[in-house]
This record gives C-alpha cells, structure tokens and sequence, in this order.
C-alpha cells in the first residue's frame, strides 16, 4: 500500500490539538508511511517543533505550509468558533504538491480510535471525495429547510459533514475544483462555511463514508431526533458503539473540560504522547457544566443499552 497523507489546517491557538490528531492516528495505524501536511495560519515556530517532534516520535513525518501570508481566504465568512482555516481545505490542489494525487483531510477537534488504513483504503470510483453524512442535519426539519433555503439541497440529496474527507486531489486539479469552491464561498454568508460550500459543489456527486469515520455530537451523545427516526436510529447506533473518530463539532470541546473517562479521556491520552502536555491543559472556561456534559454521554449510554 501506498503511503498514507494526510492533511490538518490550524491557526496558533489549534496547534496543540493538530498533534493530538497526529498521535491518535499513529497510536492507531500500522502503516509504515504517513505523511502529514499542517496547513499553518501563523503557527509559531516553538509550537511548530512541538507538532514535528510529535510526528517524529511516533515515526511520521510532517511537513508545514504556511498560508498565514496568504490573502485569498481574507474575503470569506468566519463566526464563533470558525477561522479562515476552516476554508484552507477547499483549495487543497493547489496548496499541496502536484505529487500528492489523494489525501485524508481532518479537523484537529477530532481523535482517531481505529487505523487510519482502512479509510485510506476505502475506493472513491471515479467520484471527486468521500465523506460521512452529518445525521444531526440530515434528522432536522428546521436544518434541511434552512438548506433548502440557502443552498438549494433537500434531504434527498444527502448532506455529509467536512470535517473527514477522503479526496481525489488529481481529480480537483484537473477540474479546477478549487477556485470554483472559493468563488461560492465569496458569494453570501453562509451558516456551515466551507461545509455547506462543498455540499453545494458536490451535490450527489460524493461517496458516502461509514458512519464510525466522523461520529459527530448528535451521533454520540444520541440525540432524540436520531432515536426517534427509524431511517437513522440503527446507523446512529452502530457508529457510536463502533467509533472510529470521534469528532468534537460544535462549541463543546474536550480541552475545555478536566478529564472525564466517558467524554475527553481519549483526548488527554493522546496529547500524553505529544510536548503539549507539559503545558496547561484546561485552555479556556465553558458555558456548558462538566456536569452537564456528563449527564449527556450518560444518557446516550443508558439509551445505547436499552436499545441493544
């Protein structure tokens, strides 16, 4: 097998969390060849040589790309958590070397629990990229309606989540897919950014991923509008039980958060690989209670049982 590629995009304050994503996916792989790519808005150079010495130990190598002068992404619309990094992936073809032909892409407020050879592996036909449909949109009447409205999709067209792609690179070359998806970008504010970006371009023209690949907080927090739709209740289920990553979308993220056994733990135990876990880990204060966060994990799993 060829070797793997990957690709993560972080500003400064991401830096910690692009490593924890690197030493989850080599804590879990047996690939001998991994190569990551770190799309770096502004990362500074001593939090630079912490991400390389993490890749290092556990036998990777990275390279860096440094966009933090670029002024393409500038235009873009970016709320609450989201940066203008959240927008580097779309110009992937252009960004990474000509010699790279297909990648992983991975937000970095995710971990991986199962080997990344398996994604790797997964046959994209002649389809442009593979992703996980997001089921916390697809099981919402008011999200799809907002879709509708916005970017013209129903349900049937389906709806995937960006945060774990498997993409054709050459294809994107070929097409010019990349400045096709920034100019949609620049046209309107859109609610899921780049999300709804590729949704639009890509629309019935993607390869659904397995669920485990990208179980996102509706998934496995078992939100009720899933348990109660008989077409997603069943996959919802089997993800969650099988997860392969676990993807902290959204506001709530593991570093906000001592360690918790049912929520974070995974988190903590591979930024224990990395240089980062000298530093503070508790990185900023939280609206939502640890508590709270808690009775949410407890009541997936009580579900989870009960549902068998």
């Amino acid at each position: 097998m060829e070797g793997i590629n990957v690709v993560v995009a972080a500003d400064n304050n991401y830096a910690q969390h692009a490593a924890v994503v690197i030493a989850s996916i080599m804590a879990n792989t047996k690939a001998k060849e991994v190569g990551f790519y770190v799309l770096s808005d502004a990362i500074a150079e001593d939090r630079k040589k912490k991400i390389a010495a993490t890749a290092d130990r556990l036998g990777a190598t990275v390279n860096f790309i440094e966009l933090s002068q670029v002024d393409s992404f500038e235009r873009l619309f970016t709320s609450g958590h989201i940066s203008r990094a959240a927008y580097f992936r779309l110009d992937l073809a252009r960004l990474l070397p000509d010699t790279v032909k297909r990648v992983i892409y991975t937000d970095v407020d995710l971990v991986f629990l199962k080997d990344i050879q398996e994604l790797w592996a997964t046959e994209l036909k002649t389809l442009p990229l593979g992703a996980v449909p997001d089921l916390g949109i697809l099981s919402s009447d008011r999200m799809m309606e907002q879709k509708h409205k916005t970017i013209g999709m129903v349900r049937e067209d389906g709806y995937f989540n960006s945060g774990v792609m498997l993409i054709d690179l050459e294809q994107w070359r070929n097409e010019n897919y990349s400045q096709q998806l920034l100019d949609i970008a620049a046209e309107k504010q859109l609610r899921h950014h780049d999300q709804d970006v590729l949704n639009k371009f890509f629309k019935k023209r993607w390869q659904p991923l397995e669920l485990k690949w990208n179980v996102i907080p509706p998934v496995f927090n078992l939100y009720f509008k899933l348990l109660f739709n008989s077409q997603y209740r069943s996959l919802a289920l089997e993800a969650r039980r099988n997860m392969a990553v676990m993807h902290f979308a959204g506001r709530v993220k593991p570093w906000n958060f001592p360690e918790q056994s049912c929520f974070n733990k995974d988190y903590y135990d591979y930024l224990a690989l990395t240089p980062f876990a000298a530093e503070t880990k508790l990185l900023a204060a939280s609206n939502d209670s640890v508590e709270k966060v808690l009775r949410r994990f407890k009541l997936a799993d009580w579900c989870s049982r009960l549902l068998g």
